[in-house]
C-alpha cells in the first residue's frame, strides 16, 4: 500500500489488487464496503488518522474509494474541521444560488421561443454555465500549497498461516524446523485424518517468510496464507494443542 500525504487535510491511499489478495479481500468487497473489509478499513482510518492528525472529537474524516482500471483501489481521505465544513457549504451555497439565477423560467422560456442553430446554441451556453458553476463547489481555491510525502507500508504487520499434514510425525518435524522463526502463536487442530498447524508470523524481513514458505514446502502437505479454509477448520476442526503447538510438536521428537 503506497500511502501520499498531499498536505496537512488530505491522503491518497494506493492499494494494489495482489495486496488484497494476500488478505483475503478483492477490490470489489473495499469498494462497496462488504462487511469482510471493515476490519482493514478500520485500520486503515487509523492509519490516515495518524497522518494528518485527526480528532473525531473535532473533525470529520471523509473517504472516497475508487477501483482503477487495473484491480487497484484508490482511496482519498480528506479531513474538515468546522471551518472546513462552513467554507464548503457556503461556496454550495453560492453555487446553487448562482445555478438558480442562471436558470429561470424567463431564460427557459427564451431558449424555447428560438429556432433551429440558435436554440440549441443557447441551450449549450446555458448548460456550459451551469457546469462551470457546478465544477465550483469542488474548487478548493484556498487549499494549501502541496507538501507531498510518499511511503509504502505492508497492509498487515502479521501474516496468518496454515500448514496441512497427513501425520503427526509430519507435523512435528515442521515444528523443529521452523520453531526459531518469529512466530507468536501456534495451535494444531485435527479434522476426518489430516492435522493442520496454524500459525501466526511476524516478520522481521524476507528471510522469514522465505524460511517459513520452503520449510512448509518440504515438511507440510500444504502451507496457506490467509486463508478463508483456516477459519472453517478452525471453526469445525478439533483442537488438540491450543497453545505453543510447536514447542509441544517438536519436544515430541
Amino acid at each position: 500500500m503506497v500511502i501520499v500525504k498531499m498536505n496537512n487535510t488530505t491522503v491518497e491511499c494506493s492499494i494494489a489488487a495482489s495486496e488484497l489478495r494476500e488478505i483475503g479481500l478483492t477490490p470489489e468487497a473495499i469498494v462497496n464496503g462488504e462487511k469482510k473489509s471493515v476490519p482493514f478499513m478500520a485500520q486503515l482510518n487509523r492509519e490516515v488518522g495518524e497522518q494528518l492528525g485527526y480528532n473525531p472529537e473535532t473533525e470529520v474524516l471523509m473517504m472516497s474509494k475508487n477501483m482503477m482500471m487495473d484491480g487497484s483501489v484508490r482511496i482519498f481521505a480528506i479531513k474538515m474541521s468546522n471551518e472546513d465544513i462552513q467554507k464548503s457549504a457556503d461556496r454550495i451555497r453560492g453555487s446553487a444560488e448562482a445555478i438558480l439565477r442562471e436558470m429561470t423560467q424567463e431564460r427557459v422560456n427564451a431558449i424555447k421561443e428560438k429556432a433551429g442553430v440558435e436554440k440549441g446554441q443557447a441551450l449549450n451556453e446555458m448548460i456550459s454555465h451551469v457546469s462551470e458553476l457546478i465544477e465550483q463547489i469542488y474548487d478548493q481555491d484556498e487549499m494549501e500549497e502541496p507538501q507531498i510525502e510518499a511511503m509504502a507500508k505492508p497492509l498487515v504487520n502479521k501474516e496468518k498461516y496454515m500448514a496441512r499434514f497427513s501425520s503427526i510425525d509430519g507435523a512435528a518435524r515442521f515444528a523443529k524446523i521452523s520453531a526459531a522463526l518469529p512466530i507468536t502463536d501456534s495451535r494444531l487442530y485435527k479434522q476426518d485424518k489430516d492435522y493442520f498447524l496454524t500459525l501466526i508470523l511476524e516478520p522481521d524481513g524476507d528471510n522469514a517468510v522465505y524460511d517459513l514458505r520452503r520449510t512448509g514446502l518440504e515438511y507440510a502437505d500444504e502451507l496457506l496464507m490467509n486463508a478463508p479454509e483456516q477459519t472453517h477448520i478452525e471453526e469445525t476442526g478439533k483442537c488438540i494443542i491450543k497453545e505453543d503447538a510447536l514447542t509441544h510438536l517438536k519436544d515430541m521428537l
